[in-house]
């Protein structure tokens, strides 16, 4: 028994070894840009005060986001979507599947669930002993169902999901900055250490590696930035993009779009003085969100996945247009 828990220790400390090296490698360049290129390289004392307000903004910012992206523990399911102790009882005792669908069934009738498994059954996670809420998932990594999981992040050593999106999503906005920045004001002198006019060879070195690293993170960090814009425009995690979730009258991969305005203040709120700075201010209890099929004020229908407007008008039926 102690072995295992040894090996356990070991492995989450393991996990912390991706954050470490984001920590030393932006160590190194805040020391690198402030050090050889602004006090050193920089002649213009005009310059030099820009740079530096300029970098200690980007910089405060990525490391305010940074520090909430890893330090926000994911949100998990409230214990109403537990099963009681009867309950699980009950479903243990039985040893048929339909059975047990029936008793998640009558049980998630009380819960606003709508998603399902491709089969059509209820959502539950056998490691939590719960009905998962819409967009749950279980993380292998963290042991836990987490509320509106978009994936398990191992450079930021965390899950990412409803607690900490919004965090995740200005991570990489004031990641790419940081980079931006670096490139920007360090290209010109770049070219002239490229083409030998410079001959401090520390100073050079740093330089150097300064402006390759940040312009090569710049290009993964626009690409990534960008995808997960257009995951948040259409109202979908990364999960769902590479599984459209399931529901009871089949997929359903436009589901929790409600629109680009409604789906950006989903995760960023309303009060537009908090969007630029790691609060949280998101919308909701990562337990329920709005369908589309809902939101529609013409037609109480939904867009299933085989392209058929599905009418709920009548309950525990449905009508294929």
């Amino acid at each position: 028994m102690l072995l295992p828990a040894c090996l356990r220790r070991c492995a989450r400390l393991l996990y912390w070894i991706p954050v470490t090296i984001i920590i030393v490698v932006v160590m190194w360049s805040y020391y690198a840009y402030v050090v050889h290129f602004c006090w050193i390289l920089l002649t213009c004392a005009t310059q030099r005060v820009v740079f530096l307000c300029l970098f200690h903004v980007c910089f405060g910012m990525f490391s305010w986001s940074f520090w909430k992206a890893v330090s926000t523990p994911p949100s998990s399911p409230s214990v109403e979507f537990q099963l009681s102790s009867s309950d699980s009882m009950l479903f243990e005792q039985e040893r048929g599947g339909m059975e047990k669908s029936q008793i998640l069934l009558e049980i998630s009738q009380k819960l606003s669930v709508h998603t399902r498994t491709a089969t059509g059954a209820i959502r539950f996670c056998h490691h939590c002993q719960l009905i998962k809420p819409d967009r749950c998932h279980h993380c292998s990594v963290c042991q836990m169902c987490v509320l509106k999981m978009d994936h398990h992040c191992p450079w930021l050593n965390n899950c990412i999901g409803f607690s900490n999106y919004k965090f995740f999503m200005l991570f990489l906005l004031y990641s790419l900055l940081y980079c931006l920045l670096i490139v920007a004001t360090v290209t010109p002198t770049f070219i002239q250490l490229w083409l030998g006019k410079l001959f401090d060879s520390c100073v050079k070195l740093h330089v150097l590696f300064l402006t390759l690293v940040s312009a090569m993170f710049a290009v993964t960090l626009c690409f990534l930035l960008f995808f997960h814009i257009w995951l948040l425009a259409s109202n979908k995690t990364t999960l769902e993009w590479l599984s459209v979730p399931f529901f009871a009258d089949g997929p359903g991969s436009e589901a929790f779009d409600v629109g680009f305005r409604a789906n950006f203040l989903q995760v960023f709120g309303k009060k537009k003085r908090h969007w630029p700075f790691p609060v949280f201010s998101s919308q909701g209890d990562g337990h329920s969100f709005p369908l589309r099929w809902q939101m529609s004020s013409r037609s109480p229908s939904v867009i299933n996945g085989n392209g058929h407007c599905v009418m709920r008008g009548t309950v525990g039926k449905k009508y294929i247009i």
